[in-house]
């Protein structure tokens, strides 16, 4: 085979002037690929080798910034505390300050602020580091595994199975697993593979009526693969098809029935509110399922927290990052992803939304990742973020279209509140639930959620 130089013209060979203009694309493909979102992918993606973390930003522990990136790092000035807005999901920040007023000294201590930051490269980007309680985050990974991710809401094995079941994907694991360990004969039951012959079908312990999905659905015959699917660039926001075709997929496990624990191994992504179709690159207007009201309440508490940021610039003057009205906010879709150890999402844009005003929030919960944000192209600035369970990102004004992704997720990073098994206090507070099987799967995974207003 004739040899190509990356960055220099084709060897002269015997090529027609088919593979030559072949090669040429090759080659033309190869230069744009080339691009510094790539270069970052490639360094923090490897297993081979360990990443250079020098450039990488830390909100939560400043200390480990170089003094290059503290440059870059600007705090803000939020409005008012989370802790103010829910004290049951959110600390005080003011939980380990002292005495106010020290009679001895009769210094006044002023409360402290919700830390939060913004970066000097990625204007409009807020970054909260974990603003959370322990209890309040193994309430998101139950939400985030459970109630949220229930039919009628879609996951990325809607195409291919018959997902209309009582439980969500995790609970219905969890179910059979129990099961197991006090029935050794227990059969899991099977949820059937729309592209199976077979025809039985998931049988549930409670009766349910099941009929036909008339949703449309992705042409995606690649959720095995371990990339999550992101939400690409749509310029189509109509109403889309219903019954699209669905692409019988290749890979063999999509074609049979499997039972719940064969399947979360495949779970990347739930879709929450207008269902968003990965076909189309549009949200389906006709599925507009109703948004949990937890979600919705704890969204509007950020966007309210997040009104009125400001920064101090270095002549002193103060800059607003986000003037969105939190009055006008609703939150009206959203997406779950589930990233395990060897996930990545490739750099992409969010711009599938009329209402491109409103802010982007994504919460990250269990194992620590890369984020990379750049700006309105691959070959922008681009800064790594090392983002830890519990860490709040809003993206507000011109980051809200900058190019983003996510090369790495960290094992062995999962905080040890959200992997501990015989914390009674935490056991208490969540009514006694059995955290096994949540600590199992958390201690492996990465979950974030994000909402979205869609409409002006």
């Amino acid at each position: 085979m004739p040899e190509l130089i990356a960055n220099g013209p084709i060897k002269q060979t015997n090529l027609s002037k088919r593979q030559q203009k072949i090669a040429e694309r090759q080659r033309q493909m190869a230069k744009q690929n080339n691009t510094n979102f790539r270069k970052a992918e490639r360094n923090f993606k490897s297993k081979a080798f360990l990443p250079d973390m020098s450039n990488v930003i830390h909100f939560s522990q400043l200390e480990k910034n170089s003094e290059t990136n503290l440059l870059k790092i600007i705090p803000v000035q939020l409005p008012v505390n989370l802790w103010e807005l829910d004290r049951d999901m959110f600390e005080d920040p003011n939980c380990n300050l002292s005495d106010k007023n020290n009679e001895n000294t009769k210094e006044i201590h002023k409360p402290f602020l919700q830390k939060a930051y913004t970066l000097s490269d990625h204007p409009g980007l807020i970054v909260i580091p974990n603003p959370f309680k322990n209890s309040g985050q193994r309430r998101l990974v139950k939400k985030t595994l459970c109630d949220w991710a229930c039919f009628p809401n879609k996951t990325n094995l809607d195409p291919f199975y018959n997902m209309e079941i009582q439980n969500s994907l995790f609970e219905q694991h969890v179910i059979d697993s129990e099961n197991q360990i006090t029935n050794p004969e227990y059969k899991a039951p099977l949820i059937k593979s729309l592209f199976e012959n077979d025809e039985s079908s998931f049988k549930e312990s409670k009766s349910t009526t099941t009929k036909k999905d008339d949703t449309c659905t992705t042409d995606n015959t690649n959720s095995g693969i371990t990339d999550i699917k992101n939400l690409e660039t749509g310029e189509n926001r109509t109403k889309c098809q219903t019954n699209l075709a669905v692409t019988q997929p290749k890979n063999e496990f999509y074609l049979q029935s499997h039972n719940a624990s064969d399947l979360l191994d495949h779970l990347r992504w739930t879709t929450i509110g207008n269902q968003y179709n990965w076909t189309t690159k549009a949200y389906d207007i006709d599925k507009n399922i109703p948004v949990h009201d937890d979600l919705s309440l704890l969204m509007k508490n950020i966007i309210k927290c997040i009104y009125g940021a400001k920064i101090t610039n270095e002549n002193g003057t103060e800059q607003t990052i986000n003037a969105y009205d939190f009055s006008k906010y609703v939150v009206q879709a959203g997406v779950i992803n589930y990233y395990g150890l060897d996930s990545t999402l490739l750099a992409h844009v969010d711009k599938s939304e009329e209402n491109m005003d409103a802010p982007l929030i994504s919460i990250s919960l269990g194992c620590s990742c890369i984020y990379l944000v750049g700006g309105d192209s691959k070959q922008g600035n681009l800064t790594p973020i090392l983002l830890n369970s519990g860490d709040i990102m809003a993206s507000c004004g011109p980051s809200r279209t900058a190019y983003h992704g996510v090369p790495r997720i960290f094992d062995n990073s999962c905080p040890s509140f959200l992997t501990d098994i015989e914390n009674e206090e935490l056991d208490i507070q969540q009514n006694q639930v059995n955290w096994k099987p949540f600590s199992d799967y958390i201690s492996k995974h990465r979950i974030n959620f994000n909402a979205r207003q869609c409409t002006l």
